[in-house]
């Protein structure tokens, strides 16, 4: 692996190289709201050139609402061979029982089967599927889990996440927090290595895989471990950031997510 990456302007300088990628929604493709400006440019590039792609998410919802947003935001559904998200792999994983559920005011996560409570003393199970910061603070979440013992499974890695008010904590920050307060975390998505083996089927298992993403710490780190190439893109939480200063380091850096 490089000890500092290699600066590119554009996938078509590297994309030869490559059987299949494995591309980050969120920071990436999209920044919560819209495309970003180069993403419709390069996912078709990528499919008139025969190149699988899948797109990978640290999101406690299921695959389907987000092959459903993509869709809805511009991407053609023959430009990605699927979506494969980090609360569809712990969803795959999980049996029928009392559940505490920790994630954002109104959002469906789709993890039908589960019977859910809403007092986690009730519960055999705390799933962390989302974050309802700014509303509901670090602080507010602490106070909740105290005195808590139940084993928790955290489906979404990530410790910042992008809203309109900025960088807030994600769920990766709830269960950090619980890890510290005492409690047992099993961790799902991004940067561990089931979501890649998943990501990676879904696209055949290619002999070249580059995996893109807008996080060393998730993107890089489980591109890396999984034993693929890595781009990181100066994008979403990685924005104004010296590629230089990031850790661990990626193979190749690019300003922005263009051909």
């Amino acid at each position: 692996m490089p000890t500092e990456a290699k600066r590119i302007d554009g996938l078509h300088e590297i994309a030869p190289r490559f059987d299949g990628m494995l591309i980050d929604q969120f920071g990436v493709i999209h920044d919560g709201q819209t495309l970003y400006p180069g993403t419709a440019q390069v996912l078709t590039e990528l499919h008139r050139i025969g190149m699988p792609v899948a797109v990978m998410t640290n999101s406690g919802k299921r695959a389907e609402s987000n092959r459903q947003r993509l869709v809805k935001m511009g991407v053609p559904r023959d430009h990605f061979v699927d979506a494969v998200s980090s609360g569809e792999v712990a969803f795959s994983g999980l049996t029928t029982k009392p559940a505490f559920l920790i994630g954002k005011d109104g959002e469906d996560y789709g993890f039908d089967g589960i019977t859910f409570v809403t007092d986690p003393r009730d519960a055999e199970i705390i799933l962390i599927l989302g974050s309802n910061a700014p509303k509901t603070s670090l602080d507010d979440y602490r106070r909740l889990l105290a005195g808590i013992t139940l084993p928790a499974v955290c489906c979404n890695p990530d410790k910042l996440m992008l809203t309109p008010q900025g960088l807030m904590p994600a769920p990766g920050a709830i269960a950090a927090l619980y890890e510290e307060m005492g409690g047992k975390v099993t961790w799902i998505g991004k940067p561990y290595a089931e979501i890649y083996r998943e990501a990676a089927r879904l696209i055949g298992n290619p002999a070249r895989i580059l995996c893109i993403g807008d996080s060393a710490e998730h993107d890089v780190a489980g591109g890396r471990n999984a034993g693929f190439s890595t781009l990181l893109v100066l994008q979403g939480v990685s924005a104004g950031h010296d590629p230089a200063t990031l850790s661990p380091q990626p193979d190749y850096v690019m300003d922005a997510f263009q051909w």
